[in-house]
């Protein structure tokens, strides 16, 4: 009974405290809105759910952060295939990409945690200068898995991954993600421990060591729980 009472008065208690408006820290609170220029927290995956969920959030997040980027219509394609809450993403606020892109506004947020959290920290620690730009071959492309027939579709049939295949430096350098994984040098380190950073701020990162499909780019996705195979067997993309 004196516990039942105890209990009763510190439910009480935070709600009295809630109700006059004191907040936990956002990096404490599961439920603070995701700013995609702050370091990610132990909730970064649960308020990229939130923000999948709530279109005007995600594009409010992608303007704090300084994204480049345009909405587009919906649009729906043949077999399921299209986009809904798409932008036309330019650049993440740090660094541009190649060409601008159709994309889902999660997979936009996904790439500005990429680049702010894991692109440039590695650039810096292996060629000690940033990434200027992000080369990629596209988001959206109407098609199954692998293009085979009897496949499911493919997240980018609905514009909810993205194959980056390259970097470029500050000083003009490029850096392939095909010829430089393998490199037992400065780009291959960087790769490597790219792959490895990129893991904590995506929902699904598949590079070369994911299958030969993939050796030449990161395939990257917003949802899903930070699956980062390095090899083997796994569930195809």
């Amino acid at each position: 009974m004196r516990a039942w009472l105890l209990l009763m008065l510190l439910g009480s208690l935070v709600a009295l405290v809630w109700i006059r408006g004191w907040r936990p820290p956002d990096r404490y609170n599961p439920w603070a809105p995701l700013d995609l220029r702050a370091e990610p927290d132990r909730f970064l995956r649960y308020k990229m759910h939130r923000l999948a969920a709530d279109p005007p959030r995600c594009l409010a997040a992608l303007r704090q952060a300084g994204a480049r980027f345009a909405p587009v219509a919906d649009r729906a394609g043949q077999g399921g295939c299209g986009w809904h809450d798409a932008v036309r993403l330019r650049g993440t606020g740090v660094t541009m990409l190649s060409s601008p892109a159709v994309m889902s506004c999660p997979l936009a947020a996904t790439l500005v945690l990429f680049d702010r959290d894991a692109l440039q920290p590695a650039a810096r620690a292996s060629f000690h200068q940033p990434v200027v730009r992000i080369d990629h071959v596209g988001s959206y492309a109407c098609r199954n898995v692998y293009h085979r027939n009897e496949a499911p579709l493919s997240q980018h049939a609905r514009a909810q991954a993205v194959d980056i295949t390259g970097f470029r430096l500050a000083d003009g350098r490029r850096v392939e993600i095909g010829k430089g994984w393998n490199d037992s040098g400065a780009a291959g380190r960087f790769l490597h421990q790219l792959h490895d950073r990129g893991c904590a701020v995506t929902g699904m990162l598949l590079g070369p060591d994911y299958n030969v499909a993939h050796r030449t780019h990161f395939h990257i996705e917003a949802s899903g729980w930070g699956f980062c195979p390095g090899g083997g067997a796994a569930q195809m993309r």
